[in-house]
């Protein structure tokens, strides 16, 4: 009997560590925030992401601190779409996986868009 439980319990435990890790991987307790990007682009993320660079204008703005404009039930922020996708990434990443681009152009406005939002030096 000492033998089963035993074994039940390195089961539990190990089930016990799998949900912390799902838990930390998927945000289950964060709001999910629809946005509207530049008008054509409709996207959903975790508010977590979007504050998760301790003292960007992302995280200001997302602090429950400000009022936001919206169109149809989602946050409108007018940015381009295509470089505010790529930030999204980025802070997926976790910051560690810069974007790749196919021109200087692509890679000039995402640097840019990283100094709009206060993000990275």
């Amino acid at each position: 009997m000492n033998d089963k439980y035993a074994s039940i319990k390195v089961e539990r435990d190990k089930w016990e560590e799998e949900k912390e890790a799902i838990k930390e991987l998927y945000r289950i307790d964060s709001e999910v925030v629809p946005l509207n990007i530049g008008g054509n682009v409709h996207l959903k993320t975790d508010k977590d992401l979007l504050t998760s660079v301790e003292g960007s204008k992302l995280a200001a703005l997302f602090s429950d601190m400000h009022d936001m404009k919206k169109v149809d039930d989602e946050i409108f922020i007018d940015r381009d779409a295509k470089t505010f996708e790529s930030l999204l990434n980025y802070l997926r990443n976790e910051r560690r996986v810069f974007p790749e681009f196919s021109d200087k152009n692509s890679k000039d406005l995402f640097i840019s868009e990283l100094y709009f939002w206060g993000i990275d030096d």
